[in-house]
């Protein structure tokens, strides 16, 4: 198996060091486990460890990976370096009706999916990550006429569980998709731990809502246009083709911000 190393920034500015971690099989995702073949860190020797000086931005491969950030044990991530540069990670992606969104708290908490085809990471690992220093967000769409927007966050943090994971710190919006997630300290919902307005529940879809507009990206994939008489209930991004449209493609992405020394 060849192998090729990732640099994941972590806690630059108080460790001033990166981890590494070798490219390893896809995974599928359970409740509280990654699958029967759990993935390692190979590569955990402090003298490795201390040589690093590359970062993610600056790494062009891209596949799934192992990473290690505090708070949290080693677990695979997908790194994607095609739709906007080298460094990010995908933490949800969508690309047809075959995996059901429409699920309940722990399974958001946990992730569930393919890591080769359509998932969602993990809030507990979504926290993790951000947590272990700045990141940005990077929001990929394609209708099914094959037209692509994206929308950029230069910062990005959510809480932990205790605070429903809420979304303490959403930077400023570039792109052209639209700022549709303006929803900064929103915290997040699914059908079971829903809030007053019951938003998870109305739209079919766990998210960051903030009465219950605008985006709705874990809702239910209905393959473009659909009626008004299913309520907002679709994959959308209201301010690019409306309320009512459901896309064929959605990626959400998380980068760091800056390097290691």
């Amino acid at each position: 198996m060849k192998v090729v190393w990732i640099y994941l920034a972590v806690s630059c500015l108080t460790i001033g060091k990166c981890l590494s971690a070798e490219i390893l099989p896809t995974s599928k995702f359970t409740d509280d486990v990654i699958g029967e073949n759990k993935l390692t860190l190979i590569s955990s020797s402090i003298e490795n460890i201390k040589t690093l000086t590359s970062c993610p931005q600056e790494f062009g491969e891209e596949g799934i990976y192992e990473i290690s950030v505090p708070g949290h044990s080693p677990f695979p991530v997908l790194c994607n370096a095609q739709i906007a540069g080298a460094g990010y990670a995908v933490i949800a992606s969508r690309s047809s009706s075959e995996l059901n969104f429409y699920r309940n708290w722990k399974e958001f908490k946990n992730g569930f999916g393919d890591l080769s085809a359509d998932f969602f990471l993990g809030l507990d690992k979504l926290h993790a990550i951000t947590k272990s220093q700045a990141h940005e967000l990077y929001i990929h769409l394609e209708d099914f006429n094959g037209n692509k927007r994206f929308a950029r966050y230069d910062e990005f943090y959510i809480e932990n569980e205790l605070e429903y994971y809420k979304m303490s710190k959403l930077g400023a919006y570039s792109g052209d998709a639209g700022d549709a997630f303006a929803h900064k300290n929103a915290q997040f919902y699914t059908f079971d731990r829903d809030n007053q307005n019951s938003c998870a529940s109305k739209r079919r879809g766990a998210w960051w809502h903030n009465a219950c507009t605008w985006s709705n990206l874990f809702g239910l994939y209905y393959g473009g246009d659909y009626s008004k008489t299913l309520s907002d209930t679709g994959l959308t991004w209201e301010h690019w083709r409306g309320r009512y449209y459901s896309y064929k493609i959605m990626k959400m992405m998380v980068r760091p911000k800056s390097c290691c020394p």
